[in-house]
């Protein structure tokens, strides 16, 4: 037995990863509602995706041979699953009261801290996989160049706008921008999407219109509220508004290691979007570490040279869409 488990059964697997995986998501993370979690053992997926099925069917003569429709219009879809891990090297005092089994109740606070530090790496992993989720509903393209990895992808994302004129400038036509993408949007998938998701700069530039506010209150100078506004949209058959501001940190192995907080989705953009799995799922696939079973798998390792002890939590994922077409990305700031 190698690793922490030698000195703790809660590093013993498969209880450890089963804890690790008991770690909940933080609830500022809201990409699942819109690409799912779904588990495979494939490392790749290529798909053919029927695009529509929209022929009405014919009234014929009794008896009559039935007529043929054309085959649906397929997109390909394809991709290869992406490794994820992170590493955390256990210290020398964290060590040594984890050995420590004279005294039980420093062996208890170190099992702790060392189970919190294992956490934060799955946190971190899920950080990692938000991210992924929001270069395709935010950006429809994915970019990635660091420590040596390199790779591009785009989802296939088509309706991307930028209003004429801002909407935190002068001149700004917010309600006419906001019904004509929507219009647009229903007349391309026959739906109307579930929600706008924004930043809550935009979110107040939108409430402090006074064009906005006279349409919902009849006074340009009444001050509305989130709830009077998704009102006032929903009424006339568009999706509300939900302001989303999460952000990520990370160490940007190209700058020296710098940590980096960034936004996961831009405060210039608003996105359209339909929840559950019609605009794809995120894929968490398999990893060598878990003997190519998919999931989320924590364990801990001995290392030579130098000697240490090692926490480390894998996973692969990748986001599928399947149909893009359900992503409306929108430019609405200056």
């Amino acid at each position: 037995m190698a690793g922490l488990a030698q000195y703790s059964e809660y590093f013993q697997n498969p209880v450890f990863t089963e804890t690790i995986r008991q770690v909940p998501v933080e609830a500022k993370y809201i990409g699942s509602r819109f690409l799912p979690i779904e588990e495979t053992y494939d490392i790749d997926f290529n798909e053919s995706v029927i695009t529509q099925q929209a022929d009405m069917a014919n009234i014929v003569d009794s008896g009559a041979e039935l007529p043929l429709t054309d085959r649906d219009p397929l997109r390909r879809v394809s991709g290869e699953i992406a490794d994820i891990g992170q590493s955390y090297i256990v210290s020398k005092k964290e060590l040594g009261a984890l050995m420590d089994k004279g005294n039980e109740g420093r062996c208890k606070i170190a099992e702790k801290q060392l189970l919190g530090k294992a956490a934060t790496v799955k946190k971190n992993i899920d950080a990692r996989i938000e991210w992924m989720r929001w270069q395709a509903l935010g950006n429809g393209v994915m970019s990635y160049d660091k420590d040596g990895i390199k790779f591009g992808v785009d989802f296939g994302v088509t309706f991307n706008k930028t209003a004429a004129n801002k909407w935190d400038v002068l001149g700004a036509t917010i309600l006419a921008d906001y019904e004509a993408w929507v219009q647009e949007y229903v007349d391309k998938n026959g739906r109307i999407p579930d929600v706008y998701v924004t930043s809550i700069k935009a979110l107040r530039t939108v409430m402090n219109n006074a064009d906005v506010r006279k349409a919902i209150t009849g006074l340009s100078d009444k001050i509305i509220t989130i709830q009077e506004l998704n009102d006032f949209l929903t009424g006339r058959q568009m999706p509300r508004f939900e302001a989303f501001d999460a952000t990520v940190t990370y160490r940007d192995v190209n700058n020296d290691g710098v940590r980096i907080t960034q936004r996961l989705l831009s405060d210039k953009k608003g996105i359209f979007l339909v929840e559950g799995n019609d605009i794809g799922v995120q894929l968490l696939g398999p990893t060598v570490e878990n003997q190519m079973n998919p999931g989320i798998f924590a364990r801990t390792f001995t290392e030579n040279r130098p000697l240490r002890e090692i926490v480390e939590v894998v996973a692969a994922s990748f986001p599928k869409v399947t149909n893009p077409d359900l992503i409306g990305i929108t430019n609405i700031l200056a």
